[in-house]
């Protein structure tokens, strides 16, 4: 017996414990960064709503929230790594040195509204970090008030959108986005930014569109922690296979296709993840 496609809840809880175990094996204070969409010059509403949690919710008109949402992912991405080039620079030039800082973690969800919006978590335990993620935090909060300054006609930067959604044709140093918000001068603590990036990474899943949110966590910490989504779906299907046994369903809580290094693995997972449990 094989187990299918892991259940809402699972993934919740695999989400929670991928953003907690990695999180926390970073250990220190952590900027938590989202990038917003455009307010109502970008994205107006229209008739559209969605049901969430019992209430109608209105939804940016669906020919500016298609072309928003098809072409955001590329276009924080872009964003993202300008800013990243510009905070290596910024470093290199202060500090020198080759190893660099780099982002613990990211998120892709759906604001109520239904147009994209992104988290990253970003380094800020020691002097190198914190240099290298304010530099980050004000080249993306510069790149909004840029965009406006150069395309004040909220005609034109709607129509690079689309441009980009038609054709896959970009502007160079257009991004098309919102405000930034950087979080505390000091950060957040390992265990509330865990919570936070899984919450959003996760929360919507029961709203809408079944789970399309994106995440990411940096494989300096997987490699360190062994705790990915595929150790992690493992892991809750032993919870499962547990219960099994213990219904007389199933003799063997082990699978018997696992090999002995896969099932050495999961359990080291297993008591890592729940170490981190709350």
């Amino acid at each position: 017996m094989r187990w299918g496609r892991p259940s809402l809840e699972g993934r919740r809880l695999a989400l929670d414990r991928k953003f907690r175990a990695n999180v926390a094996a970073y250990g220190g204070p952590i900027m938590l960064l989202t990038l917003t969409p455009p307010g109502e010059d970008l994205c107006p509403f229209g008739d559209d709503t969605r049901k969430i949690n019992g209430e109608d919710q209105p939804q940016v008109e669906w020919a500016y929230r298609e072309p928003w949402n098809f072409t955001a992912q590329a276009r924080a991405s872009r964003l993202f790594e300008a800013a990243q080039r510009a905070a290596d620079r910024w470093v290199r030039r202060l500090y020198g040195g080759k190893h660099l800082p780099r982002q613990i973690g990211n998120v892709k969800s759906l604001q109520l509204r239904g147009v994209w919006h992104f988290h990253w978590t970003l380094p800020m335990a020691t002097e190198v970090e914190r240099e290298w993620s304010r530099t980050i935090k004000r080249y993306m909060d510069q790149a909004w008030r840029r965009d406006q300054a150069r395309w004040p006609d909220e005609a034109d930067r709607r129509a690079m959108i689309l441009n980009e959604y038609l054709t896959g044709e970009t502007v160079r140093g257009f991004y098309g986005f919102g405000f930034v918000h950087g979080g505390k001068q000091q950060g957040r603590t390992a265990d509330k930014a865990a919570r936070y990036m899984a919450r959003n990474a996760a929360g919507y899943m029961a709203q809408n569109v079944a789970g399309l949110g994106r995440h990411y966590v940096s494989t300096r910490l997987t490699r360190q922690t062994g705790v990915t989504m595929r150790a992690l779906r493992s892991v809750n299907w032993l919870y499962v296979r547990r219960r099994m046994v213990a219904k007389g369903e199933l003799t063997e809580v082990i699978p018997s296709y696992w090999t002995p290094e896969w099932t050495a693995r999961v359990l080291e997972v297993e008591a890592l993840v729940t170490a981190h449990s709350p």
